[in-house]
């Protein structure tokens, strides 16, 4: 062979291997042009990124065909196309681990033992004859590809029941760096023990070829092969099932790197991209691990999907690592040309489109994770193979629920749940001050989003940093009384999570303390901030969180939106960033944009009650034929094991109620009441009554309006109390119902006395219930003057027990 020279292509500074592969680009150059040309076919402009021009070339690359297992041989000349690979795979059943992926199985594998006659061996493809026995033990059968380093053969293991392996070696002409190269990585091999990389078996040497490896044989699709497969067949992969494949196999990547990049190893792979990963039946491997060396020192890398942070030799970090898995699985999902094209992908302005649709949020998602992943600075990605692993599990979870409508729950393992249901007063019992205002029958109910500051005190917490020093301390706090928790953490040894609590404490007692509290809780930020320090805090989103909450607190929405949104880019598999600028949302209305943040929250964990209210209130904002029943819906999808189930459903209540405009809506809120009491938890007699008397009153409007002509007829109300579980005692006639009415409200009445604020000129709410009760109570012609109404008692002992002012 020829030795190496400098590469013809324009512009290129790589040199050529006798096996005619560019070092710089990985690349095979074709011998008639002198360009670079692919071994398998050259991705179009939707398919892989483009090197960045701005990136210098490297001095090392490698595209070793161990990587794609290819048992076709590439002859001089022009690359051509391998012929697709005959497989079966086998889809697996809905299942909430993210880490299942399709059984993919080679109909014709290299190894298959079908004879000569399937796998012809052309002359002089390998370096010495088929069956030549090496280092008198392993048998050459077959060439498995062709790379920039040399050949990997099939070959038996004769002293091993014949076991198939893969014999690794490079060729004579590089001889001056071969025992160097080999060695190290042989080291290096020997050294890994994850299920996530090809073994090593053994090393040898064997005159004419030198050094050798031995190494673990698999045969399979690589993700360059399944990307083509599933654009092919995509119902092989389940159509759009296939990106939740495509983070399964992030998640199994990243398994690996975790493993690579421990404190303990020191180790960077350097070379990650789509011919390097194996999917052999139902595993996954890294294959070609040649580019396995210590983080900062140089190496083999492919421009394409190299970092910009990488050295001009390939000198290469975890984080670059990160970066060439990211754009591993953007080109495997096919999301667009280039990495740059992430940001249009991951933003979030059509989301308030309604043709967008509550799926395209999983996409948005996904684009974010990805995005992160291959940021050109070293800092803005993730910091860690566990990071990025627990974002990208996130957003699988996000894209099945979306997908599926079905549950697919984790803890989220950066924020704790929150115990608020933020449902703007709609999930418990009215207040009695409810019954002071007029009726207004023809009005739907009001249907309020908790005001901003409400929200600020009660989204979801983020877990204590486990590297604080009070992490054991913060882990067991309650955080039932914010003054309390203040004093007793007033002389702990400042840290950021301290700060970061003493924050969230000082927003808690706001309502009390006045604006003083909000201005201690900015100084509380600031010391985090310096606490966590220049370095750091531009990357840390536990800042742009609580710099949310905070202009949450002070009714500033459209600036909180900035800062959550800056938190979801850098946690976008969390959700709840995607609850609070679901708030945000509300509040700008900008309805389809906040019904598409709760939906992914609520699929996701429908034990969430903030997301099921949020879902709720955006459907009946956007209006349409269908928004009550799927208001409903989310609510009752509120499971029974939730904290918020009852709320959830009182809220259902409510809603059903307000909309009922005759006796089958009636008919509706009536059986919903009675699930409320007899299965849904709401066990307070106090709150009973108040459901029933708005239950009731809207029967009430319903068969004898103010104004207008009845909506509903008495032989409808019988069919409606004949529906009715019996142990609610909805009345049959209009005589009982406004019975019933009456005493409820002489009920209310005596609540509204006993919580009565000192008198004042205004009519009290009490007497005002009693007038409503005298109002409704049914005609008669007398009352027994030993036996007055029994609204008379209550009006006297209320004027006899109701607290008055000072000298009133």
């Amino acid at each position: 062979m020829s030795p190496v020279k400098a590469c013809p292509h324009p512009g290129c500074s790589g040199t050529v291997t006798p096996t005619g592969y560019c070092l710089a680009s990985g690349e095979r150059v074709d011998p008639e042009s002198g360009r670079h040309s692919a071994v398998v076919p050259a991705p179009g402009p939707d398919d892989a990124p483009a090197p960045d021009p701005a990136e210098p070339p490297p001095s090392y690359s490698s595209d070793d065909q161990e990587g794609s297992s290819q048992h076709w041989i590439v002859g001089p000349g022009p690359a051509a196309a391998p012929p697709p690979r005959p497989a079966a795979v086998t889809l697996p059943p809905e299942h909430p681990d993210p880490t299942v992926l399709p059984e993919i199985t080679l109909l014709d594998r290299a190894d298959s033992g079908s004879g000569d006659a399937a796998h012809p061996v052309p002359a002089g493809a390998l370096p010495l004859p088929s069956g030549t026995l090496l280092a008198g033990q392993y048998r050459l059968v077959r060439p498995l590809g062709y790379g920039g380093m040399g050949e990997v053969c099939l070959a038996h293991d004769t002293k091993v029941d014949g076991r198939a392996v893969a014999i690794k070696m490079l060729h004579a002409d590089l001889a001056a760096d071969s025992y160097s190269l080999l060695k190290g990585e042989r080291k290096e091999l020997v050294e890994l023990n994850h299920d996530g990389f090809i073994r090593v078996f053994n090393y040898g040497h064997h005159d004419g070829v030198g050094d050798f490896l031995v190494l673990q044989y698999v045969d399979g699709l690589n993700l360059e092969e399944v990307r083509a497969r599933a654009r092919e067949r995509p119902e092989e992969f389940g159509h759009e099932r296939f990106l939740e494949f495509a983070l399964a196999y992030g998640v199994r990547i990243l398994a690996g790197l975790a493993y690579l990049h421990a404190p303990e190893r020191g180790k960077v792979y350097g070379d990650l991209k789509p011919p390097n990963v194996m999917h052999d039946g139902s595993t996954t491997k890294l294959v070609d691990v040649g580019s396995v060396r210590r983080a900062g020192a140089p190496g083999l890398t492919t421009s394409a999907y190299r970092a910009p942070s990488v050295g001009t030799h390939g000198e290469s970090l975890p984080q670059d690592d990160l970066f060439s898995l990211g754009e591993t699985l953007r080109t495997l999902c096919g999301l667009g040309a280039t990495r740059h094209d992430l940001a249009e992908l991951a933003a979030l302005g059509p989301l308030d489109d309604p043709a967008a649709g509550h799926r395209g949020l999983g996409l948005v998602s996904l684009a974010r994770a990805l995005r992160r992943a291959t940021r050109t600075r070293r800092a803005d990605r993730f910091a860690t193979a566990k990071e990025m692993e627990e974002q990208l599990r996130g957003v699988f979870r996000e894209l099945r629920s979306l997908r599926t409508g079905v549950e697919t729950f984790e803890p989220s393992p950066l924020f704790l749940q929150s115990a608020y249901a933020l449902d703007g007063g709609l999930g418990a019992a009215p207040e009695v001050s409810r019954w002071a205002a007029p009726d207004a029958p023809d009005a739907a109910p009001r249907c309020p989003a908790p005001g901003p500051p409400e929200v600020a005190r009660r989204l979801p917490v983020p877990r204590p940093d486990p590297d604080d020093d009070h992490h054991g301390e913060l882990s067991r706090l309650s955080d039932d009384d914010p003054e309390a928790l203040l004093q007793h953490t007033g002389d702990w040894r400042d840290s950021p999570e301290v700060h970061l609590l003493r924050c969230r404490l000082r927003l808690r007692v706001e309502p009390h303390d006045g604006p003083g509290a909000l201005s201690a809780a900015e100084t509380a930020l600031a010391l985090a901030e310096d606490a966590i320090g220049p370095a750091r805090a531009p990357h840390d989103w536990r800042l742009d969180w609580h710099r949310g909450l905070l202009a949450l607190a002070r009714s500033r929405v459209a600036e909180a939106r900035g800062h959550f949104d800056r938190v979801y880019a850098a946690i976008p598999g969390e959700y709840a960033p995607k609850l609070a600028l679901g708030h945000c949302a509300e509040h700008l209305h900008r309805p389809h944009e906040a019904l598409t943040f709760y939906e992914a929250v609520r699929l996701r964990n429908p034990s969430l009650g903030s997301a099921a209210f949020g879902a709720a209130r955006a459907r009946l904002a956007l209006g349409g034929p269908d928004a009550l029943a799927h208001a409903i819906a989310a609510l009752n999808a509120v499971p029974q094991h939730s904290r918020h189930r009852t709320a959830a459903r009182t809220a259902a209540v409510r809603i059903l109620a307000g909309h009922a405009r005759d006796a089958a809506g009636l008919g509706t809120a009536v059986r919903a009441l009675a699930g409320l009491f007899s299965a849904h938890g709401l066990t307070d007699e106090q709150a009973r009554v108040r459901m029933k008397a708005e239950v009731w009153g809207v029967a009430q409007r319903l068969i004898a309006p103010a104004e207008g002509t009845p909506r509903m007829t008495g032989a409808e109300l019988r069919a409606v109390a004949e529906r009715a579980d019996p142990l609610l005692e909805f009345p049959a006639d209009e005589r009982a119902l406004r019975k019933d009415l009456s005493r409820f409200y002489r009920g209310l009445a005596l609540q509204a006395a006993r919580d009565a604020p000192p008198r004042d000129t205004e009519t009290p709410l009490a007497e005002l219930l009693l007038d409503r009760a005298y109002a409704v109570r049914p005609f008669a012609l007398r009352h027994h003057r030993d036996t007055p109404w029994p609204g008379k008692k209550i009006k006297n002992w209320i004027r006899n027990n109701t607290p008055t002012q000072p000298g009133g």
